[in-house]
């Protein structure tokens, strides 16, 4: 950790060191004699998460905590999707969720605005209280990441992760589930996604590798797959490299015959992974031989170019946060092996009003 501390050259360098902290600081906040404190409607029965770019990924994460955590139904939809959707009906028993680092996003205000005009109920994640999306919803969470300067989301990111944990765990509590498990674990989630600052030479290794190449692909299964999309947009906003996500048991209907001109991939594979996704990989392995990046946490090994593996936690915010925290800083390191301006990348800015 040291390394990287005294080599902070860019503000998305040092936007990605400060992710532990903030992220411990919004559990400090909101978590409270083992209990979330968050202002939620108790008769939640659907979420719908609307969202563009990063924000998206982590939406999709999201409905993962909320079916997993909440037992709840829950939905994600671009946010220009939704705006261009004339068949939208508004639910008055669903919840709708609202990503906006700014607060200012364009399409997912706008989407707030035509909901709340309906008699939805809205609910705002943003980093911003002094925002058109924060004074729309009816509820709110502030992430309290402070100002990202650079373009790439990076602390907005885990903290909207995070924002969208302890949403689900409330919801959870709200309904009389047992979260103790989740609520044990919960502080020491800063402490673990800080050990994985220590992975400075694999991370150097695989971008020094990478960064040879003009497009790859990234694949992952399930959340593995939003991480997947997450790492793909990231490379692309910093390196300009073409890189495009896939479903892991997608991306073998076809989309793998890219691998007979392009001879690498990320894999990103975590622990209890399916038999499915062991057999999916043997059969890329065996049909295309290509030299992987995998970013894992399984003891098991799996047969790979360059490995970068991170300590095996058994909380899913850790597993989750410690893989954004790679995939970011391996974009970052991509970028500057290439002498890319990372802050300020060519005909990119946040899309606000």
């Amino acid at each position: 950790m040291a390394f990287w501390c005294k080599k902070q050259k860019t503000q998305m360098e040092i936007e990605i060191l400060e992710q532990s902290m903030v992220v411990g600081a919004l559990i400090e906040k909101y978590v409270k004699n083992y209990a979330v404190v968050l202002d939620m409607p108790l008769d939640v029965k659907n979420i719908k998460i609307i969202a563009s770019g990063s924000s998206y990924n982590c939406a999709f994460i999201g409905k993962k905590f909320f079916e997993i955590i909440s037992g709840i139904d829950a939905s994600v939809e671009f946010s220009g999707e939704f705006l261009c959707d004339a068949t939208r009906k508004i639910d008055p028993d669903t919840l709708y969720f609202f990503i906006s680092q700014s607060g200012e996003t364009y399409d997912t205000t706008s989407a707030a605005k035509i909901v709340k005009e309906a008699g939805g109920r809205a609910f705002a994640i943003v980093n911003n209280e002094n925002s058109t999306l924060w004074d729309l919803c009816d509820y709110k969470i502030n992430i309290d990441a402070g100002v990202e300067n650079s373009i790439a989301a990076t602390k907005s990111f885990s903290a909207s992760l995070c924002a969208l944990y302890l949403c689900a765990l409330k919801i959870a509590q709200n309904k009389l589930k047992n979260v103790a498990q989740y609520m044990k674990n919960i502080k020491d989630v800063e402490k673990n996604i800080s050990s994985v600052l220590d992975l400075t030479l694999d991370i150097d290794k695989a971008a020094n590798f990478l960064s040879k190449y003009d497009a790859f692909p990234a694949i992952g299964q399930g959340i593995n797959y939003a991480l997947a999309r997450e790492c793909a947009l990231k490379i692309k906003e910093t390196s300009y490299i073409d890189v495009n996500a896939y479903s892991m048991g997608e991306f073998v209907h076809g989309h793998v015959a890219i691998l007979n001109k392009i001879d690498t991939l990320i894999e990103i594979v975590t622990s209890g992974y399916l038999d499915f996704e062991t057999k999916t990989l043997s059969k890329i392995k065996k049909d295309y031989n290509p030299k992987s990046v995998v970013i894992t946490d399984c003891e098991e090994d799996i047969d790979a170019k360059i490995a970068i593996a991170f300590p095996y936690n058994e909380d899913i915010l850790v597993k989750i946060l410690s893989v954004v925290f790679i995939v970011q800083m391996l974009a970052l390191k991509i970028a500057l092996k290439l002498k890319r301006n990372v802050d300020k990348p060519q005909g990119l800015n946040k899309v606000v009003n």
